[in-house]
């Protein structure tokens, strides 16, 4: 990981390009740990609903609001990119709790 200049240091475009698009390759790389925890919960999920929880998702996605509004940024925003995230992730888990449960003998829990 290189280290990044910080923004009010940065003297061109391209040292601000250059740490933008680090810093994105980084967001990705822990979406993507992110994922995989997602798919780690799926065992230890019951029911379809309970891969769903609408609770847990109601408190995740006011908490980054509050993290949003710690650092600056447009809690509406954030509400969004992360529903949106939390979405497909809920998909993701969905399919392969699916999956797990009609590979399991006769229905069986595990």
């Amino acid at each position: 990981m290189t280290t990044l200049l910080a923004p009010e240091a940065c003297q061109s475009m391209a040292e601000i390009r250059h740490a933008i698009d680090s810093l994105d390759e980084q967001i990705i790389a822990l979406l993507g740990q992110r994922y995989r925890y997602v798919l780690a919960a799926a065992p230890f999920k019951t029911s379809a609903q309970s891969v769903r929880a609408e609770e847990r998702l109601r408190q995740v996605l006011a908490q980054r609001r509050e993290w949003a509004q710690t650092h600056g940024l447009n809690p509406d925003a954030i509400e969004r990119l992360y529903s949106d995230l939390i979405e497909h992730f809920i998909a993701e888990e969905l399919r392969h709790w699916q999956a797990a449960q009609s590979s399991t003998p006769c229905g069986t829990k595990r």
